[in-house]
C-alpha cells in the first residue's frame, strides 16, 4: 500500500476546514455541483439577461482577470496534483453562487467584483510556479497554500451573503467583511514572494502557519473591538434580560410539578426541530393556573436541546413593555451567545434599533435564519399582562417568524379573546388548568409537611390539619395561585381554632380567597390598616414598582411635617397586606396581576379607589420633594447627615416619578381643580426648587401641563422645562462626573442635588477590602438604607442610577461601555467631544458632513449645460442614490422642470429620506405635489416618523382656509395610519392627533354655519359630525373611511378604540348625538364591526340617532291663538295640537345595515336589535324589515327577521327604560314626518278632508 501524499492531504485538509466555516451541509452540496468554468460563464450570461443588468453587472468585466487566473491554478492543480473533483469544484462553486446571489442588487454585485477583482490582481500565474519549481513538492505546497487563500475568501463572500436579508446590514456590516479579505489579498501577495527557485520547504511551511495566525490576529483583534461595543450598545439600548427571573421561578418549583408537561407528546413534538407540525404551541389556562412556572420549566428542558431565548412579561412593568422592548431582548439574548449575530448586531443602525420595531424585526429574523445560529426556540410567557395593543403586535411579528425553518415558539397565556382570535388558527393548544390537578395536590402536600414540620405541631393537630387542607386541590380547579393564597392565609394563623375557623369553609374561588384577605385588613387597627391601603394602592398606581427601602419612608411622609423622614425601623409588608404581596429583588409587587384587578374593582366590597391612591401618591411626592431635603443652599455636612440617616431613601423615585404621577391627577380633573392641595404643593415646589441659574429654554410642548399656563403659569413653565430637560437628546452622555456641563439645562435644582447626593455617598463608602474604624465607617448602615447594590452608575440616565452594583468593580466595568469611543476629527465639531458608538456612524457623519462629495461636472453648471430632458433625468438619478448634496446643487435649476419634480418627490417619500423631501417640495408646491390618494400612502409607508412629522406640521402651516384641500388629504393620511404595521408612525400620528395646539386651523366647518340653520329647518344629520371640538381633525377617527381601513383587522380595531379613550381623556366626553353619528357612518361603511359598535354603544352612543329624543334639536311653541288652525294627527288617527319638533333627519344604524346584503351586515343588524334597537324606523315609507338584507338573515344566521325582533322586544323595551323613556311612547313625530314634503302635504290634505267629512 503506497503511502499518502502530503500534497493531497494537503488540499483534503484545506477542503475540510472550508466545510467546517460554513456550518452548511446543504450549501456545501451545491457549491461541488459547479465543476467547471464554463458553468461560471454560463452563470454570468444568466445575470446579465435578467432585466438593467446592464446596470447591476457593469463591472463584470472586472472579474475576468480574475476567472482567468483561476482556470489557470485549476489546470496547475489538475495537472500537477491530481486532486479530485470535489477540490476543484471548490473553485468554481462558490464564484458561480457569488455571481448568482449578487446579481438583483447593484451594491451587492459592485461589492463582489470589486472583492473578485482584488483578489484577481493579486493571484499569480499558476503555470508560472511550474516554470519555476517544475513538478516538485515546493510547487505542490504552494498550490496548496493558494488554494486556502481562495477558501478563505470564499468563506467570507458565502457567510455574509447567506444571510437571509444581506440588503438589511450590507451598509454595517460589508466594511468589516471587505477588511478581513484585504487580509486575505495580503497573504496572497506574501505567498507570491514564494515564487522563487531557491525557496525552501521550511519557508512555506512558515507561510502556511502565518496565514493561520493573520487571519486569527485580525479575528481577535475584531472581536475584542466589536464586545466593547457590544458591551456598550446593550447598556445604551438596555434591554431587559431574564435569567434572574427565570433563577428565580425554578428555585421555587419542583421538577415534578412540571413533569406531566415535559412528558406530554404534544410538547415532545414542539421540541423536536425535525416535526413541523407543531411549529407555534400555545400553553393556555385559566389565571394562577401556574403558566409561568411551566413555561420555565419548558424553558429549563428546551435549553438542554438547542439554542433558547426567551421572555417572561409581567404587568409590573406594563407600561415600558412593548413589542420592540421584547424584540430587543430576544435579539440581545440571540447576541451574548452567537458572535456572528454579534458582529451583525454591534454595526446595525443604532437610531433604528432604538427606535424601529419593524427594524428590530428583520434584523431578528435575518440572523434566526443564519446557518451559525441553527436551531432555536422562543419562549414567551404572559403575553396577556401586556396592554393589548402592544400584545396583539407583537402577535403578529411572532408569527412572521414562523418563516424561520429552525425556529419553534412557545407563547403562554390567559384566554383572552384578541389572543385567541391570532392564534387559535395558527396554535397547537395545551389547555394548563384541565391537567395540572396532580401537580397542585403535590405542591399543597410538600407545602403541608413543611409548615407541620416548621410549626412543630403535636400528632392531633397534624392530623387536623391534614384533614382540613385535604380538600384544597379540588376546590382550586386548576389554579396553584388559590392552593398558594389559601396555605399562605392558613400559617398566618396562630392557634388551632383560628386556623379550624380559616380552613373549615375554604374560599370559594381565588376572589372569595381576596376577600378575605381584605376583610382582615379592615378589621385590623386604624393604624395598620391605613398603612396597608397605602401599600396596596401604591404598588398598583405607581408607575413603576417601588423598593422596599423607598416605601418604609414614603410611608413616613407627613404633609403636615416640613421634615423629611427618617427611617428607624423595617417594616413586613406581608404581615400587613396578608400573602397577596411579596419582595422580590428588593422590589413590592403583588403576587398576580389578578390581585390589581380584584382590589381595584369598584364591584368589590372595601375596593381601594386606583384615583385616589394615585393622588395620594402624588402628594406624599410632592411634600417629600418640598421637605427642605432639596435645597440648593443645604450645607455639605447636613447632606452627609441626611444620607447616613436614610433621608434620599426615596430620592430617586420621587425626582424621578413625580411629574408622571402628578400628570395622571391632571388628566383626571383637566386642571386640578379637584385636588387643591397638589396645586398648593407645585407652587411651592416650583417656588423653591426653582434653578436660578437656569440657562436653558422651555417650550410648552406637553399637551397635558399645557392646559394649566393660563390659570398656572409658574407650574406649567417648570414643569414643561423639565420634561423638556429630561427629552434632550444628549442627556445620554450626561454624567455625575462632568455635570458642570448640563445641570444648569435643568430648571429645577434636583439635578444639581442628585449629582451633590451622589458625589457625596461616594466619599462615604469605603474601599471595598479596607474599611475605617467606626465611627467614621458608616458602610452597613448605608447598605440598610439603601441596599446592597450600593454603587450607582454615573449616568442619571441609565436604569442601573437606580439599582446599582454590589462592587465598585462591577459597577466600573458597566460605566466603560457607557463611552462613545468614535470621536470625528474635526475638533470644530460638537462631535469631537461625544463621539459616537460605532465606526460606522462616526464614518456617515464624516463623508455627509465634512468630505467634499461633490461629483466632477456640478461645480459650475448653468442652464445652458444641459436641456429639460437632460435635467428631469439627473434630477431622478440623484433622487434614487439618495444624493441630497446633489440634489441641492441642482436646486437653482429645479423650477425650470416645474410639475416633472412631483414624481421625484413621489419617490424621496417613499424612500423616506426627509431631507430630499424638504428640498423637492419647495418647487413641486405642497397642493400640487401632494397628491393625497398616492402620497399618504407613500409617506406612511416609509415609516420615516420625522418625515411624517414634518408633513403634519406643513398640514397646520399652509393653505389658511383651503379646507377643500387640507381636510380630505388629512382623512386619507388617517386612514393610513390606522392600517400601518409601524407602531412607531402609528405613534407620530396619534400624538399629533391628540395635541390640542397642532390644527388644521380650518376657516369653515362645512355646512353647520350658525344654531340659527338647526333651528329654521330640520337638516341631514351628517352635520352634526362638528359637534366634537377641533372638527375635521378629531372627527375623522369615526369616519368611514377610517372604519375601512381597520377592517378585518382585530389589531388595528383595537388601535382604533385605544385611541378613542385617550382623544376622550383629552378633549372630555363627547356629545351623545355624535356618537350616534359615528355608529351611523359605521353602518354605512364597509365595515360592520361588532366590537366598534359595541364600544361606540358603551361611550353613550343612541342606538336609534338620528330618530327618537336623541335625534331633536328643539322645539317650536306656538300662541294659542295660532293653535286654533294648527292641529295634526297622530299615530291613532286621533286630531291633537300640533307642536313642531326641529329634529335631524335620516336612516337609523339598523335600517343602513339592514340594506346590506353580506353576512357580516345581518349579524351586525342581529347585534342592533339586540341591544334594543327600534325596527319600525324607517325612511321615505321604508321600514328596515322591507329591506333586502333583512330578507336574508334566515339564510346567513338561521333565524328570519321577525324571528329576532320578536326574541328582543325585551332588550328595546329595557333601552327606552333606560332613556327614560315612555314604553308607548316613541317619542318621534308620525312616520309621515320622514316622508318628502310634497307626499306629507299630501297626505294631511287627504286626514283633513276625511276629519272634515
Amino acid at each position: 500500500m503506497s503511502a499518502p501524499d502530503p500534497s493531497q492531504q494537503a488540499f483534503e485538509a484545506a477542503k475540510n476546514a472550508f466545510k467546517q466555516s460554513l456550518k452548511d451541509e446543504n450549501l456545501f452540496r451545491e457549491l461541488l455541483a459547479t465543476t467547471s468554468v464554463e458553468q461560471v460563464y454560463k452563470a454570468a450570461e444568466d445575470a446579465q439577461a435578467k432585466p438593467y443588468a446592464d446596470r447591476r453587472l457593469r463591472h463584470t468585466a472586472k472579474i475576468r482577470s480574475f476567472i482567468d487566473k483561476l482556470a489557470d491554478y485549476a489546470s496547475a492543480v489538475d495537472t500537477f496534483v491530481q486532486a479530485k473533483p470535489d477540490i476543484l469544484a471548490l473553485i468554481w462553486g462558490p464564484i458561480r453562487l457569488l455571481l448568482l446571489w449578487t446579481s438583483n442588487i447593484a451594491k451587492f454585485a459592485d461589492a463582489i467584483n470589486e472583492a473578485m477583482k482584488k483578489i484577481g490582481d493579486a493571484l499569480p500565474h499558476a503555470l508560472k510556479l511550474a516554470t519555476i519549481f517544475g513538478d516538485n513538492d515546493k510547487l505542490k505546497a504552494v498550490l496548496a497554500l493558494f488554494y486556502k487563500d481562495i477558501l478563505d475568501f470564499y468563506v467570507i463572500a458565502l457567510k455574509f451573503f447567506n444571510l437571509s436579508r444581506p440588503s438589511l446590514v450590507f451598509e454595517s456590516v460589508w466594511p468589516k467583511q471587505r477588511d478581513k479579505i484585504d487580509v486575505v489579498v495580503s497573504n496572497i501577495q506574501r505567498h507570491t514572494t514564494l515564487m522563487r527557485s531557491e525557496v525552501s520547504m521550511q519557508r512555506i511551511s512558515e507561510e502556511h502557519e502565518f496565514r493561520v495566525k493573520s487571519l486569527a490576529h485580525f479575528d481577535h483583534e475584531t472581536e475584542f473591538q466589536e464586545l466593547q461595543k457590544f458591551q456598550t450598545l446593550k447598556t445604551r439600548v438596555s434591554p431587559r434580560i431574564y435569567d434572574d427571573r427565570l433563577d428565580w421561578l425554578l428555585n421555587r418549583s419542583s421538577k415534578a410539578s412540571a413533569e406531566w408537561l415535559v412528558t406530554d407528546n404534544i410538547f415532545q413534538s414542539w421540541l423536536d426541530i425535525s416535526n413541523p407540525a407543531v411549529r407555534l404551541l400555545w400553553l393556555q389556562g385559566i389565571p394562577g393556573a401556574g403558566k409561568t412556572f411551566l413555561s420555565a420549566a419548558a424553558i429549563d428542558e428546551a435549553k438542554t436541546r438547542h439554542r433558547t431565548l426567551f421572555v417572561f412579561v409581567s404587568h409590573i412593568h406594563q407600561t415600558s413593555t412593548t413589542t420592540r422592548s421584547i424584540l430587543q431582548s430576544l435579539l440581545f439574548q440571540l447576541a451574548f451567545d452567537v458572535k456572528d449575530a454579534q458582529s451583525v448586531l454591534v454595526e446595525s443602525n443604532e437610531r433604528e434599533l432604538l427606535g424601529s420595531t419593524r427594524y428590530v424585526l428583520e434584523l431578528l429574523k435575518t440572523l434566526l435564519d443564519t446557518p451559525t445560529v441553527g436551531p432555536t426556540y422562543l419562549i414567551l410567557d404572559g403575553l396577556d399582562e401586556m396592554e393589548a395593543v402592544e400584545r396583539r403586535i407583537l402577535l403578529q411579528q411572532l408569527t412572521d417568524l414562523e418563516s424561520c425553518p429552525a425556529v419553534k415558539i412557545l407563547i403562554s397565556s390567559r384566554l383572552e379573546d384578541d389572543i385567541a382570535s391570532i392564534l387559535d388558527a395558527k396554535a397547537t393548544k395545551i389547555r394548563v388548568d384541565k391537567r395540572n390537578s396532580g401537580s397542585i395536590q403535590s405542591y399543597v402536600n410538600q407545602r403541608t409537611q413543611d409548615w407541620i414540620r416548621t410549626a412543630d405541631f403535636g400528632q392531633e393537630i397534624r392530623k387536623q390539619v391534614e384533614r382540613l387542607l385535604a380538600p384544597v386541590t379540588e376546590n382550586a380547579n386548576g389554579m396553584f395561585l388559590y392552593a398558594r393564597i389559601v396555605l399562605d392565609n392558613a400559617e398566618t394563623c396562630n392557634g388551632l381554632e383560628e386556623i379550624e375557623r380559616e380552613l373549615r369553609v375554604l374560599p370559594v374561588d381565588l376572589n372569595e380567597a381576596y376577600h378575605r384577605i381584605l376583610t382582615r385588613i379592615s378589621q385590623s387597627s386604624p393604624i395598620l390598616r391605613r398603612k396597608a391601603n397605602m401599600i396596596l394602592g401604591w404598588i398598583g398606581s405607581s408607575p413603576i414598582p417601588l423598593t422596599r427601602h423607598e416605601m418604609e419612608q414614603a410611608l413616613l411622609v407627613d404633609s403636615n411635617s416640613n421634615a423629611a423622614p427618617a427611617v428607624i425601623t423595617n417594616v413586613n409588608f406581608v404581615r400587613i397586606c396578608g400573602p397577596i404581596v411579596e419582595v422580590v429583588d428588593e422590589s413590592l409587587q403583588f403576587v398576580h396581576f389578578t390581585v390589581k384587578e380584584y382590589i381595584f374593582s369598584r364591584e368589590v366590597s372595601g375596593f381601594i379607589d386606583k384615583a385616589e391612591a394615585n393622588y395620594s401618591l402624588a402628594k406624599t411626592l410632592l411634600t417629600y420633594l418640598c421637605s427642605g431635603a432639596f435645597d440648593k443652599e443645604l450645607p455639605d455636612q447636613k447632606l452627609q447627615e441626611n444620607i447616613v440617616a436614610g433621608i434620599y431613601r426615596l430620592h430617586w423615585f420621587a425626582t424621578s416619578q413625580w411629574i408622571t404621577v402628578v400628570r395622571r391627577c391632571v388628566e383626571m380633573s383637566k386642571d386640578l381643580s379637584a385636588y387643591p392641595d397638589l396645586l398648593e404643593l407645585l407652587t411651592h415646589l416650583a417656588l423653591e426648587l426653582r434653578n436660578h441659574s437656569f440657562n436653558g429654554q422651555v417650550d410648552l410642548n406637553d399637551r397635558v401641563f399645557r392646559t394649566m399656563e393660563p390659570e398656572r403659569p409658574e407650574i406649567s413653565q417648570f414643569v414643561c422645562g423639565i420634561l423638556q430637560f429630561r427629552q434632550d437628546d444628549k442627556q445620554s452622555d450626561w454624567n455625575y462626573t462632568n455635570s458642570h456641563t448640563w445641570v444648569d439645562l435643568d430648571p429645577s435644582v434636583m439635578s444639581f442635588t442628585s449629582t451633590r447626593i451622589y458625589k457625596r455617598l461616594e466619599e462615604l463608602l469605603c474601599e471595598e477590602r479596607k474599611h475605617r474604624k467606626p465611627p467614621d465607617c458608616s458602610c452597613s448602615t448605608l447598605h440598610r438604607h439603601y441596599g446592597t447594590s450600593i454603587f450607582k452608575c454615573s449616568y442619571p440616565s441609565c436604569s442601573l442610577n437606580r439599582s446599582g452594583f454590589p462592587t465598585r468593580r462591577a459597577r466600573k466595568a458597566h460605566v466603560d461601555s457607557h463611552a462613545r469611543p468614535w470621536k470625528c476629527d474635526d475638533p470644530s465639531c460638537f462631535y469631537a467631544t461625544i463621539g459616537f458608538s460605532s465606526r460606522r456612524d462616526q464614518r456617515n457623519h464624516w463623508q455627509e458632513l465634512h468630505q467634499s462629495s461633490q461629483p466632477a461636472g456640478l461645480t459650475n453648471l448653468t442652464q445652458d449645460c444641459f436641456s429639460r430632458d437632460d435635467l428631469t433625468v439627473l434630477l431622478f438619478e440623484l433622487t434614487k442614490a439618495g444624493d441630497v448634496d446633489g440634489l441641492r446643487r441642482i436646486s437653482p435649476y429645479l423650477e425650470w422642470l416645474g410639475w416633472h419634480v412631483k414624481p421625484a418627490l413621489l419617490l424621496a417619500t417613499k424612500m423616506g429620506s426627509l431631507p430630499m423631501v424638504e428640498i423637492l417640495s419647495q418647487f413641486a408646491g405642497i397642493s400640487g405635489a401632494f397628491d393625497p390618494q398616492y402620497f399618504s400612502g407613500a409617506l406612511v409607508k416609509s415609516e420615516n416618523p420625522a418625515l411624517l412629522r414634518w408633513w403634519l406640521d406643513k398640514l397646520c402651516e399652509l393653505y389658511p382656509g383651503a379646507d377643500d384641500h387640507r381636510v380630505p388629504a388629512y382623512a386619507l393620511l388617517a386612514a393610513e395610519a390606522f392600517s400601518t404595521s409601524s407602531p412607531e408612525m402609528y405613534a407620530e400620528w396619534e400624538d399629533f392627533l391628540l395635541d390640542p395646539v397642532r390644527q388644521l386651523t380650518s376657516a369653515r366647518v362645512p355646512r353647520l354655519v350658525s344654531r340659527r340653520m338647526l333651528d329654521r329647518d330640520p337638516v341631514t344629520f351628517d352635520e352634526v359630525q362638528a359637534l366634537i371640538p377641533h372638527f375635521g381633525k378629531l372627527s375623522v377617527v369615526f369616519s368611514k373611511s377610517v372604519f375601512c381601513a381597520v377592517k378585518k383587522d382585530a389589531l388595528f380595531e383595537a388601535r382604533l378604540i385605544q385611541t378613542w379613550h385617550r382623544l376622550i381623556d383629552v378633549v372630555g366626553p363627547l356629545d351623545p348625538r355624535f356618537l350616534g353619528w359615528s355608529l351611523n357612518m359605521l353602518a354605512r361603511s364597509s365595515n360592520h364591526s361588532i366590537t366598534l359598535a359595541t364600544e361606540l354603544l358603551r361611550l353613550g352612543a343612541p342606538i336609534d340617532f338620528p330618530r327618537g329624543r336623541a335625534g331633536v334639536i328643539g322645539e317650536v311653541k306656538f300662541s294659542p291663538e295660532e293653535l286654533k288652525d294648527r292641529w295634526r294627527y297622530d299615530a291613532r288617527g286621533e286630531k291633537v295640537p300640533q307642536t313642531h319638533a326641529k329634529r335631524y333627519k335620516g336612516m337609523t344604524a339598523l335600517h343602513y345595515a339592514s340594506r346590506v346584503t353580506s353576512e357580516q351586515a345581518a349579524r351586525f343588524a342581529r347585534f342592533l336589535l339586540e341591544e334594543g334597537a327600534n325596527p319600525e324606523y324607517g325612511w321615505a315609507h321604508v321600514t328596515p324589515a322591507e329591506e333586502k338584507g333583512a330578507g336574508l338573515m334566515q339564510k346567513w344566521l338561521g333565524e328570519s327577521w321577525d324571528e329576532v325582533v320578536a326574541r328582543t322586544k325585551e332588550a328595546r323595551q329595557a333601552r327606552k327604560r333606560e332613556e327614560g323613556v315612555e314604553l308607548d311612547d316613541d317619542l318621534d313625530e308620525d312616520e309621515d314626518e320622514e316622508l318628502p314634503k310634497p307626499k306629507r302635504r299630501r297626505k294631511a290634505r287627504e286626514m283633513q278632508k276625511g276629519d272634515s267629512d
